[in-house]
This record gives structure tokens, sequence and C-alpha cells, in this order.
């Protein structure tokens, strides 16, 4: 009975707390005691915490129901099984039976209870036209581990007779053979006795396999073993780290690396440095896409001086090298027989100025270059447009010619750089003049609305608060990589504004789109650029307390026609037709209504006699629409009208809905939005229908612009702690960082904040 007279169920349970005991993989003989609900996995907040790269964050639950123990997986990656078989639901738990997650097993035992036989959890019926169980299990069921007892394997065959044995092992000797004198004969040049290597033939993309002759690095004879690691010791000096993005840590007698994002890199360093040297590590892509790539860093200076070998798992490689902010591919990604899909053993040689890359006993190729003399090394991983990637390192040797040392170097992680922002450096008040150069991010360091103007509808202004800035990256890992295979530079300028906060105002620079390089000062105290389409001419708005409004010039210098003197008018635009110029303005009240400029005049545009009211208008491209944000009747959103107001269409429905841009093509639209929490970039046709998120980040997202060609988009983001600006794929892939901008977009202008929105009113801009 409880407090109140009610019937009470009795609870019955096992009378002492079952344990679990790690019985293969790492820590064999660890117990743990099991409890009504235990969750395992290798997240820290769980019950079991198991330091296996191959167990989920969180994995499996073995929890008590109805005096019955039960496990169930958690949706893990790599699944949860029982006694060999794979658990898809609940299943009853044992005394004796044996559990695999990831690369551990444990097995379950209750203090007092008999062991019971581990037999195979029953099979669901298999649909006609299915795999077969034998099937099923062949492609499901985890490596029977050496730590298993062989009591516990049973399995039925019958064995042929040994006449049958005798000759089919002498059919497969004979094949072997056949195999390896036809595979020396086919990796024999002409002219080159087989076995030697003064010269090899490198496959590469631009012969279409058909090579030339390389000399090699010939190593000295006086190579000694001075470092290896086998990585069994967890205390052998490289680091175990975790973050939102990657992992790093010993496991499985093995160095691990994974990321969980696109285009990032993230490292592990001896923190040893060496000058000549042979280096031999073996490698494993444990899983994530054969396009991403991994391999060794060395002579790592810091993390601006350092070459990288990468290899993919669908066998290419690259030998390249950064240098002060700037990649150099010494040898461009380049496809090998030699590379295998998942292990290899990978090899540095480097003596001097020069440098050859191995794969699994082969050459690869060989570069001559005296950029680093000697420096630190280390392993990485890294993904470009899949998001995934998860690499293991074992059996590490390195040699060096006798009587050179290996120094220990001071730090954990090489320390990161932090870029200085181009809008504190010294900079004359002269629109063309250049900013002091910054220091680059290095590899190893609401809207308004309108409302229908019968009846006005009540607008959300936009929060001058500034967005909310993510964690930035830890210091081993980066978004600065080499281009991935197949991918091209972009081409042409970007225009942006950046916020000076000692001064409390913006500037507007150009810098090319690629690398942000021959970055240059535009205007002083203005922001919000707008370009024509070929990129001469430029309006903005002036922030400068003597002299405001709405500007427009020609962008290379010169006379600045002063074409609105009103403080509340914003975000001027050209139009791809004939130049004619777009604003929005506030001047007739607090909403905004949209302007055009009209024989020099800025008139306000109409619909059925009243005003258009809406913001950040940007043409079509055959200058006969435009798009803004505003509201028709209860719907707020992208609007989307004819140049003399006409036929208005609602083409998005969220209230957040603002910065939209027209492809050039004139199919898409693209605007920045809040309709998911955060802001992101999402895209419309531009008839209407179906929304499309291309980005999905905790980050700031937004001020989205197309490539002159449509093929990019290119945006702003606040990702890693840092703005930046970004590209990515019409579609939303191959999301990708330019450069880093060295300033926030986002601010207040401090002597204006009545009329100061942040950086939803701002613009940037592609051109040729």
């Amino acid at each position: 009975m409880d407090d109140q007279g009610h019937d009470t169920p009795t609870l019955v349970e096992p009378s002492a707390s079952p344990q679990l005991e790690i019985t293969g993989g790492e820590d064999i003989g660890q117990t743990f005691a099991v409890k009504r609900r235990t969750r395992i996995g290798r997240e820290r907040d769980n019950d079991i915490v198991l330091l296996d790269p191959k167990v989920s964050r969180y994995h499996a639950l073995i929890s008590l129901e109805a005096s019955q123990w039960t496990l169930n997986d958690l949706g893990s990656s790599n699944h949860t099984y029982l006694n060999g078989q794979l658990v898809s639901t609940p299943t009853n738990l044992h005394s004796g039976d044996r559990v695999n997650i990831g690369e551990t097993e444990l097995t379950f035992r209750i203090p007092g209870v008999p062991l019971a036989e581990t037999s195979p959890v029953q099979a669901t019926p298999v649909p006609a036209g299915a795999p077969t169980e034998v099937d099923a299990a062949v492609a499901t069921a985890p490596p029977v581990r050496a730590s298993m007892p062989a009591e516990t394997i049973t399995t039925e065959r019958t064995s042929p007779p040994r006449l049958a044995w005798i000759a089919g092992g002498f059919v497969l000797l004979l094949c072997l053979a056949t195999v390896v004198v036809i595979y020396l004969l086919s990796r024999t040049s002409p002219g080159q006795e087989p076995g030697t290597a003064a010269a090899f033939t490198p496959v590469t993309a631009e012969n279409g396999g058909v090579g030339q002759p390389v000399e090699m690095v010939e190593p000295p004879d006086n190579l000694v073993l001075i470092y290896e690691d086998d990585f069994s010791d967890s205390f052998g000096g490289w680091d175990d780290a975790f973050d939102a993005y990657t992992t790093k840590q010993y496991g499985n007698n093995r160095y691990q690396i994974e990321i969980n994002t696109d285009n990032l890199i993230a490292w592990g360093l001896a923190n040893r440095k060496i000058a000549d040297f042979e280096l031999e590590v073996e490698v494993r892509q444990e899983d994530g896409a054969k396009s991403n790539s991994y391999g060794l860093l060395f002579r790592v200076k810091d993390r601006d001086k350092f070459y990288r070998f990468d290899i993919s798992g669908d066998g290419f490689f690259l030998v390249s090298k950064f240098l002060d902010g700037q990649w150099y591919n010494l040898v461009d990604w380049t496809p090998s027989p030699d590379i295998n899909p998942d292990t290899n053993i990978l090899k540095v040689s480097a003596f001097g100025s020069k440098i050859t890359v191995w794969a699994n006993g082969q050459p690869l190729a060989s570069v001559t270059d005296d950029s680093f003399s000697d420096g630190n090394f280390g392993f990485f991983a890294s993904t470009f447009g899949e998001p995934y990637m998860w690499v293991s390192f074992d059996n590490l040797k390195v040699w060096v010619p006798e009587g050179q040392q290996i120094t220990m170097l001071p730090t954990a992680t090489i320390s990161r750089v932090t870029p200085v922002p181009p809008s504190t450096a010294t900079a004359t008040a002269s629109p063309t003049s250049t900013p002091s150069p910054t220091s680059p991010s290095s590899p190893l360091s609401t809207p308004t609305s309108e409302a229908v103007e019968a009846s006005p509808t009540p607008t959300p202004t936009p929060s001058p608060e500034p967005t909310a800035t993510p964690i930035p990256l830890p210091e081993y890992a980066s978004r600065d990589q080499p281009l991935a295979r197949g991918e091209e530079r972009v081409t042409g300028r970007i225009v942006f504004p950046l916020f000076n906060v000692e001064r409390g105002t913006y500037d507007i620079y150009l810098a090319n789109a690629a690398d942000g390089n021959n970055r240059t000062l535009v205007q002083q105290n203005a922001s919000q650029p707008g370009l024509n389409q070929d990129g001469t001419e430029i309006a903005y708005r002036s922030w400068q307390p003597d002299n405001r409004g709405l500007f427009a010039r020609p962008l290379a210098g010169g006379e600045a026609w002063h074409f609105e003197i009103f403080f509340e008018s914003a975000r001027p635009q050209y139009s791809p037709a004939d130049n004619s110029l777009m604003y929005h303005s506030r001047t007739g009240g607090k909403e905004p209504a949209v302007y055009r400029v009209i024989n020099g005049v800025g008139q306000v545009m109409r619909r059925d006699g009243g005003p258009i009211q809406g913001r950040n208008a940007k043409w079509s491209p055959d200058g006969q629409k435009f798009v803004y944000s505003s509201c028709l009747g209860s719907t707020c959103g992208i609007i989307l009208s004819n140049i003399d107001g006409a036929y208005p269409v609602t083409l998005t429905d969220h209230p957040s809905d603002t910065a939209p841009e027209i492809s050039p093509n004139g199919s898409t639209v693209v605007f920045m939005s809040q309709r998911s929490g955060d802001w992101e970039i999402y895209s419309v046709s531009i008839n209407g229908g179906e929304i499309t998120a291309l980005t999905a980040d905790d980050a700031s997202d937004g001020l989205p612009t197309w490539s002159p060609d449509g093929n990019k988009i290119a945006f702003v983001a606040n990702r890693d702690g840092e703005w930046a600006m970004w590209d990515m794929d019409s579609d939303g892939s191959s999301e990708r960082r330019l450069f880093v901008l060295g300033g926030s977009i986002d601010g207040v202008v401090q002597h204006d904040v009545a009329n100061s929105f942040g950086w939803v009113e701002e613009n940037i801009d592609w051109i040729p």
C-alpha cells in the first residue's frame, strides 16, 4: 500500500547487481556495475565510457524492464551485437552473454546466476529476393576478436579429403607465382632491371598515365632508427582532444583522427623537430568518403609554413606546401595504382631540398623545394565536400642520418595565428588606398515588411543586437585547405563592408574572391555597397557625419554623385539593364518604402496609388522586375514584382526572409532567413514553390550573392568564431571558406543608432 492506501506492485529484480567486464579490445579485465538504466558510449556523460573510436557518442542502453535485463541499440553508426547477432530491437540479456560495441567486447554477468548458453538471437523472416541469413551475417557481424575464447566459436563444416587439399594448395601456389611474375614484368620500365628504383615513372593526369623517369631521393647509407611508436601507450605524447567537429585520441592500439563536418583539416603532431629523415607509418581509412584525404605533415615550422602529403581512398595523391597564407601544389592531384582504398603504408624521404613520397613501398613522386629545411611532423585527416572522415595511424618509424638528433618541442600544439582586422590597420581617406596587410588564418594555428497600401500591417524591425558568435575551432583544426580534386579557384572580386569597432562605423573593401588577396579600401565611413553589372560603378551609403546619404561614383575613383541626402535612406542597387538605381528609405515613416531614381531624383515606387513598402530590393537580370522583403496582406516574406508595381507575387512566407537576389539566368532567388531559428541561406524558384535550405549550421550565414556566371553563391558567416567569406554550389553543396574578413560585418553605427540596423541591411556583390 502507498501513503494514500492504493495497492502498489511488488518489484521483482535480481538479487545482485549485474556487471559488464571488458573481454575484448582495450582495458581487458575492467568491470563496470550495471544500474537500472546504464548508457554506454564515447561521450563522457555516459554511465560507461568507452574510448573506442568505433563506439558512437551514445551507443547502447542496458535497462531493467519487468524484472528482465534488456539491451537496446541507440541508433549507433557501427551497431550493437549480442552473441554475434545484430541488435535492432530491445533484446533480453542473460548472464554470460557477449555484447560487441565497436571493437570492444563486454561480457554480461549476474553474480550467483549460472552462465547461459550464448545461442544466437532468433533471426527475423527474410523477404523474397533479400540477402540470406548467411549473407547478412557476413555483411553485418563484427569480426571475431582474438580475445574471444576458442570454445565459443562453433562452426560446423565437412573437411575435404587430404588429396584435395594438396592439389588445391599446389594450384594456388602456381597462380600466385604467375601473378608475381606478371606484376614484376608490368612494373619494369624499358631498359630498367626488375627491382631497381633509380628512376620510376609516375602516373599523372596530364600525361594520361605515361610519365617520364624522375630522379628519386637517394637516402644516406648511415640511417638509424631514432623514433618509433605503435600507439599502445596512451601517454606517448600524442594529444587526446574532443570538440564539436573533431576527435583525436588513442584507441585500439592506434592513433585516431575523426572529422564530422565538411571542408576541415584536423591534425596531431609529434612535437619533435627533425631535419633530414625517412618517415613511415601505416594508415587506415576506417570510414568516410573516399574522395576525402589523409596523410602526413612534415617540416612544420608553424601554422603558415609546412609541407603536406595527401592520399585519398579512391587512389589519388597530392604534394603541397603552405607558405605565408598561400597554397602551392608541388605535385597536383595525381592517380596512382599503388594506393589502396583502405590501408596504406605511407613514407616520406626528405634530405636537403629533395623530397620523395611513397605508398606501399612504391615511390609516387619526387620534388625539389628548399622552402623548409626542418620542423615538426605529424598526421592529419581532411574533408572536402563530404562531411565525414575517420582515419587511424599505427607503427610509426623515423630514421635520420647517423649523428643527427630529434629535438622535443615545448608545446603540445602549434599556436593559432589571430588575423589582424584590416579595419584597425592604418589607412588614409583616399577611396583607393590599401590597408596594411593582414595575417590570414592559416591551417596550423528581423526585417521589415511591406503593408498593403490601404491598410498598413505592422512589421518587425530588425534587431540591432550583434549575432551570436560560435566557438572558435580548436588549435589542431583549420578551414584552410588546398583545392579538392577537380575543384577550380573561383575568379572575380567581391566587395563587402567591415565594421570598425574602434571608430564605431563601417568601411567598404574589395578583394579577390578566391583568397581575399589584393584587398583594397574602397570607401571609408560607408557600407551597403552595390556594384553595377560590369563592376565599374559603385553606390554606397555614407556614414560620414558631415556628408550623409547615398552616393554613386566610379569604382576606380573619381567624383561622387550625392543622389540621396536623407539619413533614413539605405542599400542602393544598380539595374543591370540601364544602371538606374533603387533603394529603400524610412523618410515617410517607420516602415521603409522602395524608391527608384528617375531623372536624377529619388521617387517612391507605387502600387494602386500607394507606396510600395519593403526593403532590401534587388533587380532581376533584365531590369524588368525586382525582389524585396515585405508583406502582402497577412503573409510576409520575399515578394516579386514588376518595376511598375504590378503583379506582386509572394515567393516565401516567413517575416524574417530578407536580402533576396535573383540568379543571373533569372530562375532562382536566394535569401537569408531565421525561419529555422538561426540565420541560414535558402533558395526558391522565381515561380515560387518549395523552399530549399542551402546551409545548416549553428552559426549565422547570410547576405548571399551570385557569382557572375551563376554557378556559385558567396555568403558571409561567423562560423568558427570569426567572420569569413564562403562560397558554395548553387544547390548548397561544396561549401568552402574563401577567406577570413578580419573583422565583423555586423555592427551598429554609433553616431546614428536610430538608422543603423546591423548586417541585415548590408550587402555584398561579386563582379568579374
